[in-house]
């Protein structure tokens, strides 16, 4: 099953077997990390068009982006209170950090990580889907999968039309070699990445 969770996504591996049970295991901190997740995706939104303003194509893409990740974060912190919870300090994202650590500050490398970060949480969303969770919860990772794979692929065209597919497709199969390295090396922990 985990290896079907990667279909239509750049990943090269699947999240190591332990992670969905390690994530359900303290469903909580899933949640407020996922709620960060969702806030940070906007925020990486609102940031290309500050950086690339003289886009239009990927001002329009973004900002839309941003509007859809908050609508997604307001969903998950709705979750979060409804369980008792609050979102406490944000923590850091050691993936994207090690990530970020691995690319350059140009327009290209931008899209194509978060192609990846997208494309990942895509998958980890399928697996929560599928996981043993209340139907109201997997019909949203359900949801929210689909979201990630519509994401994931805007930032691959954008990346394509920025550079043209084989210097994008080039860079996207090396930086599918760094992900795949980050996944197995670190921890696993409730965390979406």
């Amino acid at each position: 099953m985990p290896a079907a969770c990667l279909e239509g996504l750049p990943l090269l591996e699947p999240s190591p077997s332990g992670w969905v049970d390690v994530a359900l295991s303290d469903l909580d901190a899933l949640l407020v990390d996922h709620a960060y997740c969702e806030l940070k995706a906007a925020s990486t939104a609102v940031s290309l068009v500050v950086r690339f303003a003289d886009r239009p194509a990927l001002v329009t893409d973004m900002t839309a982006l941003a509007r859809e990740e908050m609508k997604h974060f307001d969903r998950v912190h709705a979750l979060v209170r409804r369980r008792g919870r609050t979102l406490g300090r944000i923590h850091g994202d050691r993936y994207v950090k090690k990530l970020r650590e691995r690319s350059t500050s140009s327009l290209l490398d931008a899209l194509i990580l978060g192609a990846f970060i997208e494309a990942r949480s895509c998958e980890r969303f399928r697996l929560l889907a599928r996981a043993p969770l209340p139907e109201e919860l997997a019909g949203f990772y359900r949801e929210l999968a689909s979201a990630e794979a519509r994401h994931h692929e805007l930032f691959l065209d954008h990346a394509a039309a920025e550079v043209g597919s084989a210097a994008s497709g080039s860079r996207r199969r090396e930086m599918a070699e760094i992900e795949a390295r980050i996944v197995r090396e670190l921890p696993l922990e409730p965390r979406i990445h």
